[in-house]
């Protein structure tokens, strides 16, 4: 995983670690009063640890980053995002809460609450693959309410995945979540065309074909991530941009449903879905649509049926032969696409022939 704060939880902390680089043990203390306890993630900025206050003995995460210039100008602009988010209350906006950062030596370290489990690891647990209606409808509810925060301050996230989702309370129901890991984030008024930011799998079309970007592409991420609570599977899972264009021009808007026992949720699920994967930035629906859906109806079924997820391998030639999908999405390769902003769309089909 590409890790900011992602990982900010217990649940997958390494008391025995070292970082050379950083010069971090467990016992070290950062910034006089924070002793380490743990490794919660590690990724080419630094480290994120598990620390407590010995002040207040409180457990806390602190994301510390190495002193390279490049990584150094990076924890900057982190900051600056992070100093917007502030105007927002992190409850009433299913973010994590900041608070504030100190410098360690020559090393920016960010501290966060310490939080339980992250969404990845919360949809791996066997007891909560194929979340049901009653689950998945709050979640995304949350987030897309998080989107909707984000965009009051003109802020795009741009790796909105289930590892930089945070799972708050995971043995209540239905469960909360905060948004986490600002590290690539940007002022919707200053991202940078052709700058590929987020996780491959993850990132909008937009983004992958290096044209101009904005919130929108965040919601193509949370649509991902939908899909992926509801069948357990994600969507799109190459390791290339190129894996994951194919796959989508295969599959665009072919989304579909047990045609044999259809109710309400499955229709309206799909419909959402549809929305928020438009592959022309433009049409895809915004947040404060997303929440005046139909599929957030307080009266609609609270439960998935189990018939209706199947799964089988796809084609020989299919971009990645390791993956697997669900038949409720897709129907197989070869179909007529959905329809698409002509330039995007050519874009698209160039990108897959010339890797052919």
């Amino acid at each position: 995983r590409g890790l900011g704060t992602d990982g900010i939880h217990e649940g997958v902390s390494n008391p025995s670690f070292c970082s050379d680089e950083l010069e971090i043990v467990e016992g070290s203390i950062l910034g006089n009063h924070y002793k380490v306890e743990a490794c919660l993630g590690e990724g080419g900025f630094g480290i994120v640890a598990k620390c407590r206050d010995t002040k207040t003995n409180q457990a806390v995460a602190i994301k510390v980053n190495k002193s390279r210039p490049d990584i150094l100008q990076q924890a900057k602009l982190e900051i600056f995002i992070l100093e917007q988010l502030r105007r927002l209350a992190p409850d009433a906006a299913n973010i994590v809460q900041w608070n504030g950062f100190f410098l360690d030596r020559e090393r920016v370290c960010l501290k966060f609450e310490l939080l339980e489990q992250c969404l990845w690891d919360y949809i791996r647990d066997p007891n909560n693959r194929r979340l049901p209606i009653s689950e998945v409808r709050p979640i995304l509810g949350q987030l897309t309410n998080a989107l909707s925060h984000l965009g009051s301050v003109g802020i795009v996230h741009a790796d909105l995945k289930p590892g930089n989702i945070m799972v708050v309370n995971r043995h209540e129901s239905p469960v909360k979540v905060r948004l986490i890991d600002f590290g690539l984030a940007c002022p919707a008024s200053a991202v940078i065309p052709g700058h590929r930011v987020g996780t491959v799998g993850y990132s909008a079309p937009e983004v992958m074909l290096g044209l101009p970007y904005s919130e929108a592409i965040d919601v193509w991420s949370l649509g991902l991530v939908a899909v992926e609570l509801a069948t357990g599977v994600p969507l799109y899972p190459g390791n290339e941009y190129y894996d994951v264009l194919k796959f989508i021009i295969e599959t665009q808007d072919n989304y579909n449903y047990n045609q044999q026992r259809p109710e309400n949720g499955q229709r309206l699920f799909v419909s959402l879905i549809k929305g928020m994967l438009a592959l022309d930035a433009h049409q895809r629906i915004t947040p404060s649509e997303v929440l005046r859906h139909p599929f957030f109806s307080p009266g609609l079924s609270n439960r998935f049926p189990s018939s209706w997820f199947s799964y089988r391998q796809p084609a020989p030639q299919a971009p990645c032969g390791r993956w697997h999908y669900p038949e409720l999405w897709c129907r197989p390769p070869g179909g007529q696409t959905g329809s698409l902003h002509a330039p995007a769309q050519t874009r698209l089909h160039k990108t897959a022939e010339k890797r052919k």
